[in-house]
């Protein structure tokens, strides 16, 4: 069930907007709240198709740095930086940070509008979720194909994570 999901959702074009006004596939939440997954697995997915006040319902129950990740990227992809950073701030330097670093600076190897992040990225050799709340935040038309294909990687990376670790 959750490799369909995660299919489905792989396949969408254009990706996830940086701040979504809708749910992208109704159907597809329903089949995710009803799914027999982690209450972690079933944020992320929910988060993936814009499924945000889903997403959030669940992760706020997650009283764990897990819970307060997926936290965090709701309240970004919602528009609210500030309390996104507050849950980035209650998430900590979280064991996925590595992954998403190592898989963010490998999405953006050939991208030029995004130099900048990743050597940004390099310096710290870690995820900055603050840094990448900062540069959703200042979005603009012409680089926010780039912010979208991390924020994808960003979900994928930490869904993959939940699984490996029974969350």
């Amino acid at each position: 069930m959750l490799e369909s999901i995660v299919s489905r959702l792989q396949k969408r074009q254009p990706l996830p907007p940086l701040f979504p006004t809708q749910i992208w596939d109704a159907d597809l939440s329903r089949e995710i709240q009803n799914a027999p997954l982690s209450a972690a697995v079933r944020a992320g997915l929910l988060l993936w198709n814009d499924d945000l006040e889903g997403s959030h319902t669940i992760s706020q129950g997650i009283n764990t740095p897990t819970g307060s990740f997926w936290h965090a990227i709701m309240h970004r992809r919602e528009g609210d930086a500030s309390n996104s950073l507050y849950w980035w701030n209650r998430t900590g330097a979280h064991p996925a940070f590595a992954e998403v670093y190592e898989a963010v600076l490998a999405t953006l190897a050939n991208e030029t509008s995004a130099q900048d992040f990743t050597a940004t990225l390099r310096r710290a050799q870690t995820w900055q979720p603050d840094e990448f709340v900062k540069r959703c935040e200042r979005a603009t038309r012409d680089d926010s194909s780039w912010l979208c294909r991390v924020q994808v990687v960003e979900i994928e990376t930490l869904l993959r994570w939940c699984q490996e670790h029974n969350e």
